[in-house]
């Protein structure tokens, strides 16, 4: 029990600012240059590139747009959800890009008119994040 709370303890589950994407050059080069793939209800548009700017090595944008969800408190829910799930599975594909000395850009948009159960939206996120690790380690081998 004590070696399973040391492990976690040493993994970093914080979601730093560092972390967001934010800075509207490196959002227009993901959506200008980045490839798309869709794990319903997500799209996920990734870009990697060594000139990237800043220590972080993965950068993460979550969207929800306003044409499904009309209230912000439904939009800020679902992103809040995302942002948990992926804070709590990326561990795997940051120690990955950094044996791999790669850094990326990732956009995460809900596609989806109704809610799901955090549950499902967990295993959806896994899954993007595992399709992610095997795309940036087939590159670089």
């Amino acid at each position: 029990m004590l070696f399973l709370f040391l492990a976690m303890a040493m993994e970093d589950f914080t979601f730093k600012k560092e972390e967001r994407l934010s800075q509207k050059k490196e959002i227009d080069l993901l959506f200008e240059k980045g490839k798309r793939f869709n794990v319903f209800p997500f799209s996920v548009i990734h870009y990697s590139d060594d000139v990237l700017d800043g220590n972080s090595k993965l950068k993460l944008l979550v969207g929800v747009p306003k044409k499904h969800f009309k209230k912000a408190v439904d939009r800020n829910k679902i992103k809040r959800r995302i942002r948990e799930a992926y804070r709590l599975n990326r561990n795997d594909l940051k120690a990955s890009l950094e044996t791999n000395n790669t850094k990326i850009l990732l956009a995460i948009i809900y596609n989806d008119s109704e809610t799901i159960k955090y549950l499902k939206l967990e295993d959806k996120i896994i899954s993007i994040l595992n399709r992610l690790q095997h795309i940036y380690a087939e590159t670089n081998q």
